[in-house]
């Protein structure tokens, strides 16, 4: 709505000042158009770079999703290689660092501090026992140890993407640029003095819906648009 209400504020502010420029002066109009047209073709350019970075980092925050299940799901495997009561101690971690996630990304950037600050606690769960139950044994720890570590630098991973973003000064660019070309499209329907309503609006709401899907794609929780947790809920599922 916010992205709406500014493409529609932008035209009406340009077309108010048309209108209290308005006079005939051919070359003055051109000049408007050529600007007009750059400044569109501008904007173009820059949602197709922000789109695409955003994209790119939305698969990438999904395949770590699934390499992180991938993770989870060996490790809890592994855990049968060796004995009580190591072994359960480190299957009721995994179990419940595997609900956690889960819900860190039903929540998608709300209220996470709780789980987040279980994190480090169940790591030290998971990597305790099973150091406890490998000691002096090589075979073994080479192949318990591995996944869980990955789970822990998976973590820390997800976090860095999560984080991740488009530049905010290079998406102050991208609005402002594009309430400029919206407002140099009112300026010249204010220089002849008539509305073209329904092609400026087809490409008003054109232009909001490319800006929403780019900014939902980049800064996830805030839309419509989530990551899928589709693979750790499965693997939650295959341990029960």
């Amino acid at each position: 709505m916010g992205l709406i209400a500014g493409v529609v504020g932008a035209h009406e502010i340009g077309f108010w000042l048309g209108t209290f420029t308005r006079s005939a002066d051919e070359p003055f109009d051109r000049q408007v158009a050529l600007v007009r047209t750059s400044t569109a073709a501008l904007v173009a350019f820059l949602i197709g770079f922000a789109f695409s970075g955003a994209a790119s980092r939305f698969i990438d925050r999904q395949d770590i999703i699934l390499q992180e299940a991938n993770a989870l799901g060996t490790a809890y495997l592994r855990a049968d290689t060796i004995a009580e009561p190591q072994r359960g101690e480190l299957k009721t971690a995994l179990k419940e660092y595997t609900a956690d996630r889960i819900a860190m990304l039903s929540r998608e950037g709300r209220d996470l501090e709780p789980l987040l600050a279980k994190v480090s606690g169940l790591h030290e769960r998971m990597w305790r026992p099973a150091i406890k139950a490998t000691q002096d044994n090589a075979p073994l720890m080479a192949v318990v140890l591995p996944p869980i570590n990955e789970v822990i630098d998976l973590h820390s991973t997800h976090l860095a993407m999560a984080r991740k973003h488009l530049p905010v000064p290079i998406m102050a660019v991208l609005l402002g640029t594009a309430a400029v070309v919206v407002g140099m499209i009112g300026f010249g329907n204010g220089r002849v003095g008539r509305r073209f309503s329904l092609l400026d609006s087809v490409y008003g709401a054109v232009l909001a819906l490319a800006l929403w899907m780019t900014i939902d794609l980049d800064y996830l929780g805030i839309g419509l648009i989530r990551v899928s947790n589709l693979p750790i809920v499965e693997a939650l599922a295959a341990m029960k």
